[in-house]
């Protein structure tokens, strides 16, 4: 075993199911750092006491495990009791490039945590569906986020006569790879028209507030557009 190169281990266990990772990575000590990158890469929290237990017992070691995560799914948590510790299960996770909520309370100081943090640097890609906040709050969280790349908002969001704080206007931002906007989801498309968020590739509900404003910003670039509204409408007229 002390005679195959390190790539070659890389290799094997690349090639190895999930359900093995911790065998592998008590195999020998060249095997644990490539087997724990794979084990961690990505997490799920289904609960606000995951969220606890893993604040408490993993070492928030910025060259240990936090650093093989890159992607984290939130989910089904619609309430927090305490509100920031959302923000510091992702305070160190230097790594992070992908944030997936789903059904999720997004609490209104996390936009400002992230933004004043290295992780929001890091996220390139952001899913928030059926989100459980308020237009503004969502609209902070990915005006926060600087590098982000891909979007995607599905489903509604709380009603709320909370207006919208401005945005820092980001025509020097380069353009999301793509935009995917569905549902219910009150003016997010205008806040993010007003903040110059132009995209390549724009996947759009025609019923989402702000659309037209979407479609001629990114109209600057070569945009990909489809409308979610259009097609829907198009399969019931073939069918009938």
């Amino acid at each position: 075993m002390d005679s195959l190169p390190q790539e070659l281990i890389d290799t094997i266990i690349d090639g190895l199911p999930l359900s093995t990772l911790l065998s592998s990575s008590l195999a020998a000590k060249r095997w644990r750092r490539r087997s724990q990158q794979r084990a961690f890469g990505s997490i799920k929290f289904l609960s606000e006491a995951q969220v606890n237990r893993w604040c408490t017992d993993v070492p928030q070691d910025p060259e240990g495990i936090i650093s093989y995560i890159h992607v984290v799914r939130f989910q089904d948590i619609f309430f927090w009791d305490d509100p920031a510790t959302f923000g510091r299960a992702l305070e160190n996770l230097s790594s992070l490039t992908k944030l997936w909520m789903v059904g999720v309370a997004i609490p209104n100081g996390l936009p400002g945590q992230l933004s004043r943090g290295q992780v929001g640097e890091s996220i390139t890609i952001l899913c928030l569906w059926y989100p459980c906040s308020t237009l503004a709050t969502m609209a902070s969280l990915v005006i926060s986020l600087p590098n982000l790349e891909v979007l995607s908002v599905v489903g509604a969001g709380i009603e709320s006569e909370e207006p919208l704080s401005p945005h820092p206007v980001t025509s020097q931002r380069a353009p999301l790879r793509f935009l995917d906007l569905r549902g219910n989801i009150g003016g997010i498309g205008k806040a993010l028209a007003e903040s110059r968020f132009v995209s390549h590739h724009l996947s759009l509900d025609i019923q989402i507030p702000g659309v037209e404003q979407l479609i001629a910003i990114s109209s600057e670039t070569a945009v990909n557009l489809a409308l979610y509204g259009v097609l829907i409408l198009r399969f019931f007229m073939e069918r009938e």
